[in-house]
């Protein structure tokens, strides 16, 4: 094997578990971030701060024992996990970089053993000096060394102000249009008030002079609270924004990154036993994604995939085979199986993730049936059920055998609901397996098939006879009225020879009365000596059968309305025995 190849296989894997390690920091930090807000914006016993404190520890604790000590290294206006960016400061938004900077941390560390208490005193010294003060008491550093949190490691440096020029003034803006001074009188918090304050931290004699005055100017009362609350307030578009955030982070996946660098990696492959080996690694990936329901990566990736094949007709063509093969592959159920376990929660889902899902699906080669169908044994809603009946159609119009093939499975129910798939095909391999599927050991897959066949509005008399005598009486009436559409020799013929050899397993009165009238109805003329014998012989048979066996076969002679069926019927009128004339007198009741 290339070495080259073995490389890149221990390169993706590599990729893989560090795009899942920084996917789940990045979901950490997420929720710490939406505790802090909620903790300015709720009491600290509240139900909804004290569950996005749990939710923080049920995600870190997981990574912690999985992967050991999780360090963040700060820089100005970002946090980086493994030298990659896991958060980024968002001017429009709360800081959670820079105050972690500005004070001079350089990492902080979670270690597993972390308490709920240890999370929820983080955050409250966060948010104690998240914005700058005018004259601050004490700072993050020093809150932290105080509260000597156990599970909480950090590093910091002494920062000096004047060391670099601070140019993101957002931080130095007061909450208040205005502010009271002791006396009651209003004092307007200006932007050039602002800017002065910048202007001195650019030299030392300035900033203590402008300093000590403005503090005897103001009174001291021009200091911003760290915990007016005013500076949290969010709007509700802002909270539900922050949500959506966080709930991305949660569930992003990161098979779409693994996938993007296996397509690449399969794209220089020049042999063939490379390249099915690079396949052999996107099958594998192509099935965790699924498995997380990200069928928007899927088809997108997909979609390439097939790019790819068609262009290799001409720069790889040995590479079509090989990817040909990939295809029916990954319709195999070993991978498409695990969409079983995500289908559920694709009823709750927006109608157009649905609609991706039912593109994916439609996209795969029929074989992928085999996969599909078993699903319908799932507990589905009625509308998730129709779509992926639907996709089972579509997939069937381009080949049955895959379907067929799954119709000697012993779940009944399934077996009904594809038998109702194959009854919406049109075309005449339908219709033979159909016809076969009137023999099935199950009287609802019975039925089932001959409704199927019926909507056709085809002659397939020769093909269905056999349900005449089906144990089904619902399938046995259907079958009459079927034959009744048909009234030709053919079915004259085929009921002639039912009755002349007493084929007849389930006598009720009305299977026995409708055999004589249909076949009355085909006017078949070989059949007037049968229905005569049977009208007029033997009258001294006065069985519940026999009387009627005579009834119906004087309803057949008067449909036959030919002269040697009238004669029969005058002399059954006059006939001496009561049996043979109630016969006659009911049939042409019956008749009229």
């Amino acid at each position: 094997m290339d070495a080259n190849l073995i490389k890149n296989s221990e390169d993706i894997l590599r990729i893989r578990q560090t795009a899942q390690k920084l996917e789940a920091v990045k979901g950490v930090i997420g929720l710490l971030f939406m505790a802090a807000k909620n903790h300015t914006m709720y009491p600290e016993n509240h139900a909804i701060y004290q569950e996005s404190l749990q939710a923080v520890v049920s995600r870190l604790e997981p990574f912690l024992k999985k992967y050991g000590d999780l360090r963040l290294d700060v820089e100005k206006d970002q946090l980086l996990f493994e030298d990659e960016t896991v958060y980024q400061d968002d001017p429009k938004r709360d800081k959670l970089a820079y105050p972690l900077f500005r004070d001079g941390i350089q990492w902080m560390e979670f270690q597993p053993g972390i308490d709920l208490w240890e999370i929820s005193e983080l955050i409250k010294i966060l948010n104690q000096y998240r914005m700058l003060q005018e004259e601050p008491k004490g700072d993050l550093v020093t809150a932290l060394w105080e509260k000597d949190l156990p599970h909480i490691q950090y590093v910091a440096t002494d920062v000096l102000w004047k060391a670099e020029t601070v140019k993101d003034f957002s931080f130095f803006s007061l909450t208040g249009d205005e502010k009271q001074d002791a006396d009651g009188h209003g004092v307007k918090d200006t932007s050039s008030r602002e800017t002065t304050g910048v202007e001195e931290t650019m030299d030392d004699d300035r900033q203590d002079t402008a300093g000590t005055s403005e503090g005897k100017d103001a009174g001291g009362d021009m200091a911003l609270s760290a915990m007016d609350r005013t500076i949290w307030e969010m709007t509700q578009e802002e909270l539900q924004r922050l949500e959506e955030m966080v709930a991305e982070e949660e569930t992003q996946s990161s098979t779409e990154d693994v996938l993007d660098v296996l397509w690449l990696i399969l794209s220089t492959q020049d042999e063939p036993e490379d390249y099915a080996i690079v396949l052999d690694f996107i099958k594998e990936e192509f099935k965790a994604t699924l498995a997380q329901g990200e069928f928007q990566i899927a088809l997108d990736f997909l979609a390439s995939l097939k790019k790819t094949y068609q262009s290799s007709r001409t720069e790889k063509p040995w590479a079509r085979p090989l990817l040909r093969q990939f295809f029916v592959d990954i319709a195999d159920p070993q991978v498409l199986g695990v969409v079983k376990d995500v289908l559920p929660s694709l009823d709750k889902q927006r109608a157009d993730q649905v609609g991706v899902f039912r593109k994916l699906f439609l996209s795969l080669p029929p074989v992928s049936i085999a996969a599909l169908a078993p699903m319908l044994m799932e507990k589905l809603s009625a509308s998730l059920e129709r779509q992926l009946m639907e996709i089972i159609g579509s997939l069937a119009k381009k080949d049955t055998k895959p379907l067929e093939q799954l119709l000697d499975r012993p779940e009944e129910a399934l077996v009904k609901k594809l038998v109702y798939i194959i009854g919406h095909i049109n075309d005449e391999k339908p219709v033979q397996i159909l016809i076969r599927m009137t023999n099935h050991p199950s009287g609802r897959v019975r039925l089932e098939a001959l409704k199927a066949l019926e909507r056709r509005n085809k002659n397939m008399i020769k093909e269905l006879f056999h349900l005449v005598n089906d144990p089904v009486l619902t399938i046995r009436r259907m079958m009459w009225s079927h034959l009744e559409q048909y009234k030709n020799k053919e079915t004259g013929d085929l009921i002639l020879d039912y009755l002349q050899q007493k084929k007849i397993l389930y006598r009720d009165d009305q299977q026995i009365l409708s055999c004589f009238k249909t076949l009355g109805c085909c006017g078949t003329p070989g059949s007037i000596p049968f229905l005569g014998q049977t009208l007029l012989g033997q009258g001294w048979d006065f069985s519940s059968e026999r009387s009627l066996r005579r009834q119906g076969a004087a309803l057949a002679l008067l449909e036959l309305n030919a002269q040697e069926a009238r004669d029969i019927l005058k002399k059954a009128s006059k006939s001496l025995l009561p049996s043979v004339r109630s016969a006659y007198q009911k049939a042409l009741k019956d008749h009229q």
